[in-house]
């Protein structure tokens, strides 16, 4: 009895994590509905504190985007085929973009009606979806042969969630001469100083909130890494902006650096084999505050103002007319009750007379 019970505990405990995010049960369901693939048994979850078991390498950067869940089921499929299905569950959808484009590699190619937004990798297929990054991993299938696995990855995609936005630095970035896929995303200073390697651990502070966005870029040949960082406030932009501009040249003083300051985003381009390129994406990225207005609001008209106005005005006559009219009535009723008590005291009358009448 001792024994079962040591055997059944860690299978309730993956069990519970498995059933604590609903969509991922719903996600198998479908699986085994629609398609000919079955669980083949490989269950594992984990959570934030246990993640750094599964992905040592980059558990850091996974929590530093903000990280819920994580659950790996096995596939068994025809001819003895099998795969992976990872579901990584964040706290956001930003965050899932985030982590999204942190993990693409550079030699991934897009897939579209996938997720929101998918790429097929030599051992797979990763797309995020709402607050979800989902990964299918079958080590050996050729590029023409993923078929299955973007059936199952369509199967997947429609269980999930729709919603999904992205990060105002993300969409800052300039769509011209873009180098496809290079994009990434970034949330804090661990997944920057693995893409940035500098002397110090934050010296562009984005533990202080800020989120960035580093992309490449070519023209004609000429080729530039551009980075952009929105802060909370424009002093903070300042301050950090010059301290990473030392810190980098510091590092690097053989790499010309180009930078600007908008408002509070910092546009800063580096690893440029051409200054033309790099006062290019300097102009092209500008920061315009945003003013929300709701249409359906209309502003008032000015005989509305000037109604209002005399309304307010005969309210507050009102108002003084009865606090007046009170006042007299209260002093009437005084004087009957207590008279020459509390109003009209002789002996403490006195009266300022402007003695008009008087000749000298």
């Amino acid at each position: 009895m001792k024994h079962q019970l040591q055997i059944s505990l860690p299978i309730l405990l993956l069990t519970s994590a498995v059933v604590a995010t609903a969509d991922v049960p719903r996600a198998l369901t479908a699986i085994e509905q629609q398609t000919s693939w079955r669980r083949n048994g490989t269950v594992g979850a984990s959570d934030a504190k246990t993640l750094s078991r599964r992905r040592l390498s980059d558990a850091a950067v996974f929590l530093e985007y903000g990280f819920s869940k994580h659950v790996r089921v096995g596939l068994a499929g025809p001819q003895a085929s099998a795969l992976t299905l990872d579901t990584y569950e964040m706290v956001d959808s930003v965050a899932a973009y985030g982590i999204f484009t942190y993990l693409r590699p550079s030699t991934a190619e897009p897939v579209e009606g996938i997720g929101n937004i998918g790429c097929a990798t030599k051992d797979g297929i990763a797309f995020q979806q709402d607050r979800y990054y989902i990964v299918l991993t079958a080590p050996g299938i050729p590029g023409s042969s993923r078929y299955p696995l973007l059936q199952l990855a369509t199967v997947v995609s429609k269980t999930l969630p729709k919603s999904s936005s992205l990060p105002l630095v993300a969409e800052k970035l300039p769509k011209n001469n873009l180098v496809p896929l290079s994009e990434k995303f970034l949330m804090g200073p661990e997944a920057l100083s693995r893409l940035l390697p500098v002397i110090t651990k934050d010296p562009f502070g984005l533990s202080t909130g800020a989120e960035a966005a580093l992309a490449k870029y070519e023209s004609s040949g000429e080729t530039a890494t551009l980075l952009l960082i929105y802060y909370p406030t424009q002093q903070l932009a300042r301050k950090f902006l010059n301290a990473g501009y030392e810190e980098y040249s510091t590092r690097y003083p053989d790499k010309p650096i180009f930078y600007k300051r908008d408002g509070p985003m910092a546009i800063v381009v580096l690893e440029s084999s051409s200054p033309e390129l790099a006062t290019l994406l300097l102009e092209t990225v500008s920061y315009v505050s945003m003013v929300s207005w709701d249409p359906k609001v209309e502003p008032p008209s000015v005989a509305q103002v000037m109604l209002n106005i005399f309304m307010f005005c005969g309210v507050m006559l009102a108002i003084t007319f009865v606090a007046g009219l009170g006042l007299g009535i209260l002093r009437v009723v005084i004087n009957r009750i207590f008279p020459g008590r509390v109003f009209d005291k002789p002996k403490n009358m006195e009266v300022i007379r402007l003695k008009l009448d008087s000749k000298g």
